[in-house]
């Protein structure tokens, strides 16, 4: 008698512990992984893959503030969410438009008095995209 309520508790609790893995699997499988943004590999990254000319003209500190400026933009628009806080899902699609978000990082730039080009922000701000979608930070581009 004994060894039919160990074999009922062994079951029961297997059926237990499947039921709750086989939830929690499916809960995550549908759930889409935070993006951590560490701003110094983004730094590092993207100054690196910056053409040789822009590297040249641009320093490590000027990527960093046009990547800040860019990242504070994206913040601004509801898209990110700091340390701490938690992100609110749009309910419908964002967009942002390429040549407001460069005017916005220009400008944020301009007012620390860092001067750099159009030309060079946009680059820096379009390895950032690119930095931003390997890691999973992204979504899809409008067509």
């Amino acid at each position: 008698m004994t060894w039919v309520f160990l074999i009922v508790g062994v079951v029961a609790v297997f059926v237990v512990a499947a039921a709750f893995v086989g939830s929690e699997a499916f809960r995550l499988g549908h759930e889409t992984p935070a993006a951590i943004f560490d701003l110094d590999e983004a730094v590092d990254t993207v100054a690196d893959r910056l053409p040789a000319d822009a590297q040249a003209r641009l320093t490590y500190d000027e990527v960093r503030a046009l990547i800040r400026a860019a990242i504070e933009h994206l913040h601004g628009a509801g898209l990110t969410a700091l340390p701490g806080e938690d992100l609110v899902v749009p309910s419908e699609d964002v967009v942002i438009d390429d040549d407001h978000a460069l005017a916005s990082v220009l400008a944020a730039v301009e007012a620390q008095d860092i001067d750099v080009s159009d030309a060079d922000a946009a680059l820096v701000v379009g390895r950032l995209l690119d930095h931003l979608g390997e890691i999973g930070a992204l979504g899809p581009r409008a067509a």
